[in-house]
């Protein structure tokens, strides 16, 4: 009998399943078409979504390769960012760094960047100025990006001349919508003070610099792939329909795990745990996200929560991603002994 090992497209499918788990805020409680549009993401990724963006992040980056990670959705009337998105970022840059040894540079609106430091930092990695990234394993760097439009031309020209990245990452980013304009989830307008990514999005595309968008809502840069239905089966789609596409679109529960899919779909592809973490580090995470002033959406609150989400469930998912992450390295060889196993003596 021929021996199975086990297959990638497997592992992409579980992880696809598990981060699409709809026991959030926004898919319990506004029954949001969240199978749809991860079903339409899956159709033109031709498979699984996380296993489609970490086997581009393998192809195209390399040691010592920089990647853009763009994060952060500030709340309005409060100033200050959302859970959502650099709690992901963090994870993402770790798997990047750790799996793949590249350097990744957190980009977010200048008042973000705080929040975006503390979360790579509790992560595990090293911050570093731009003359520093290449001094010591695992560094990180961070950027803010303008929110006037003419200012974020000349910012996007320049982070791709200086970093030339091999790849950029929004993780629940805003993006315009059909109007040229940033919405939230209820539909109002944040485009005073949204910083103007799309501008360094669609820059990277024409530069031929490949892109992955990852949200939950069809609000996130990125998504634009998916903005057909999101306009017609999501609350206030219409407006709120982000258009910049990527080249491979991660439609999840909450953003965060999205992020969390490809970063373990990368850790099992390397061979390397290490690049994914566990559901301890994922509370450390999510507290030091809170502690740097990020706020729950759905509670309105400094609170251990993701999308109404509490930090167990979030360490309960993360954990169940790593089982899968771990069971790829290590039942190989006992799968195989199974399945032979059934040869008759």
């Amino acid at each position: 009998m021929q021996t199975t090992i086990l297959d990638p497209k497997r592992i992409g499918d579980a992880i696809d399943h598990l981060v699409t788990a709809p026991i959030s805020n926004w898919t319990i409680l506004k029954g949001l078409p969240l199978a749809k549009l991860h079903a339409a993401a899956r159709e033109l990724a031709g498979g699984s979504v996380t296993l489609s963006a970490a086997n581009l992040l393998k192809e195209k980056v390399s040691r010592g390769d920089r990647v853009l990670v763009l994060s952060g959705f500030i709340m309005r009337d409060y100033g200050l960012p959302e859970t959502d998105g650099p709690i992901g970022a963090a994870v993402m840059a770790r798997a990047l760094s750790v799996g793949l040894g590249a350097v990744p540079i957190g980009i977010s609106e200048d008042s973000i960047v705080p929040c975006m430091e503390a979360c790579f930092s509790a992560a595990g990695l090293v911050p570093a100025t731009d003359d520093q990234l290449d001094s010591g394993r695992h560094r990180y760097g961070l950027s803010g990006f303008p929110v006037d439009e003419a200012e974020a031309v000349r910012a996007a020209k320049e982070l791709l001349d200086r970093h030339k990245p091999k790849a950029l990452i929004a993780i629940e980013r805003p993006g315009a919508g059909e109007d040229g304009h940033y919405h939230g989830g209820g539909g109002f307008e944040i485009s005073s003070f949204t910083a103007k990514t799309d501008i360094l999005f669609s820059e990277a595309r024409k530069a031929g610099i490949p892109t992955i968008g990852v949200g939950d809502l069809g609000n996130e840069l990125g998504m634009g792939a998916v903005a057909g239905i999101v306009a017609t089966d999501v609350p206030l789609g219409d407006v709120i329909a982000a258009r910049q596409e990527a080249d491979i679109t991660v439609v999840a529960n909450i953003s965060n795990w999205g992020a969390y899919g490809i970063a373990a779909c990368l850790a099992a592809l390397v061979g390397n745990s290490d690049a994914f973490h566990d559901g301890e580090h994922e509370k450390r995470l999510i507290e030091a996200c809170v502690r740097a002033g990020a706020i729950d959406p759905v509670g309105g609150q400094h609170r251990l929560y993701v999308d109404g989400t509490d930090a167990h469930a979030n360490a309960c998912l993360v954990d169940l991603l790593r089982s899968i992450v771990l069971l790829s390295q290590r039942e190989g060889a006992n799968i195989s002994g199974y399945q032979n196993s059934w040869q008759t003596k």
